[in-house]
């Protein structure tokens, strides 16, 4: 903790010598003189500090260029405008990327840019090795490894004060491009990634909250929506859906066992939620 002004100055004067000549009451000459140099002490014992936090790339602010230059930082995974929060997020990932080859070593790479992950992996049916009720797959099956992306948590970024700056977004949700180009990078090289979503914004139905799909890639859903939904829900696109197929009085759908969500089909229709 960094000493403050009043602090150096009880230090200065309990170095001066005793007597009368050595005034040491409040509002004198001396108090006044040692007091203007104890500020300076105060300032340089705060900046110390200072230099401690900007050591850490989480914290970094003033030191954060600095820290860039000696990552290497942008590369080619970084996206345009960062703000200061995902800028440290990007430095702190690079700064620990230490490399391994584990499950474990790519979920805290995820980590250190806020994001929750999980990773399977795939084998082929070999006989002495599998049972009854295995998969079954081809020998390449080995050279592929499943990412899963918990969407609706700490990839949400919000302002802070004292970390963010003027021109920052109150609150706003990181899309997941940084994050597959890191994985990408760091994985071995002759395996092959598959990426995959979970979270809140997937599921049967949708619910009233439901604006717009949050990953920014073209491949986010699959099945009878191959272009997700526009802004406010008005229209979906895909097999089985017409352009208009959806106008501003859709409000929310319940799952239906009767629609085939895979294909776009549809057997029954909407439940009582579509008006």
């Amino acid at each position: 903790m960094a000493r403050i002004a009043l602090d150096y100055l009880r230090l200065l004067q309990s170095l001066l010598p005793t007597g009368k000549a050595w005034n040491r009451e409040e509002g004198s000459v001396l108090t006044e003189t040692l007091y203007g140099n104890a500020e300076e002490f105060a300032r340089v014992d705060l900046r110390s500090d200072n230099l401690l936090a900007e050591r850490d790339t989480q914290k970094t602010t003033e030191l954060l260029i600095d820290h860039e230059i000696d990552l290497g930082l942008p590369d080619e995974c970084s996206g345009d405008n960062l703000t200061i929060a995902e800028r440290r997020r990007i430095a702190h990932s690079k700064l620990i990327a230490l490399g391994q080859q584990n499950p474990a070593y790519y979920i805290e790479l995820a980590a250190a840019q806020g994001w929750t992950i999980t990773i399977t992996e795939f084998s082929p049916f070999w006989c002495g090795y599998h049972a009854m009720g295995d998969s079954c797959g081809e020998q390449t099956n080995i050279f592929y490894w499943k990412i899963t992306i918990t969407l609706g948590g700490g990839e949400i970024i919000y302002f802070t004060c004292g970390s963010s700056q003027c021109g920052d977004q109150l609150s706003y949700i990181v899309d997941t491009n940084s994050l597959i180009c890191l994985l990408n990078k760091y994985k071995p090289g002759h395996t092959s990634l598959l990426f995959d979503y979970d979270g809140p914004e997937f599921d049967f139905a949708f619910g009233p909250g439901f604006d717009a799909s949050p990953y920014s890639g073209a491949l986010y859903l699959t099945g009878g929506f191959s272009l997700g939904f526009s802004i406010g829900f008005e229209r979906g696109s895909g097999a089985g859906f017409d352009q208009n197929g959806f106008d501003n009085g859709f409000e929310k759908s319940f799952y239906n066992p009767a629609f085939d969500y895979t294909t776009g089909g549809l057997d029954s229709g909407f439940d009582m939620g579509f008006d």
